[in-house]
């Protein structure tokens, strides 16, 4: 739905990489490559599906889709590479391969799992 709509996403999820097992979900992780969330809002609106107000923040965006939250974090590109504005305070880099690929799903990189969940405390307290 979002990729015919112009927003391809790449799932962000370990059990696709095989790092955890498949188990009960509450919500879907997609990475959405894109300068910001424009042609989203655009996209969520034509469908007819509202944001979460309290998911709503610098680098992420969330809806629910028949029952599942579904929440995209904003993955933009400048000359260093791809990266995540996360809260408009810490910057994390994603490796060159993030936006991969596997059983013919666009899945997020083994690197791009292991370096997110490896800084995500430390990026979570940045000033």
């Amino acid at each position: 739905m979002l990729e015919t709509g112009r927003a391809p996403c790449w799932i962000f999820a370990e059990q696709l990489r095989g790092v955890r097992p498949a188990g009960p979900h509450k919500d879907l992780d997609l990475l959405y490559p894109a300068e910001d969330f424009t042609g989203l809002k655009r996209l969520l609106h034509a469908l007819a599906l509202e944001q979460i107000p309290a998911k709503r923040s610098r680098h992420k965006r969330a809806f629910v889709l028949d029952g599942v939250m579904v929440e995209l974090f904003l993955v933009q590109h400048d000359e260093k590479g791809l990266f995540t504005n996360l809260w408009g305070r810490a910057r994390h880099d994603w490796p060159t391969d993030a936006l991969s690929s596997a059983m013919g799903l666009p899945v997020a990189s083994l690197a791009a799992l292991a370096r997110y969940r490896a800084q995500q405390r430390a990026l979570r307290r940045a000033p």
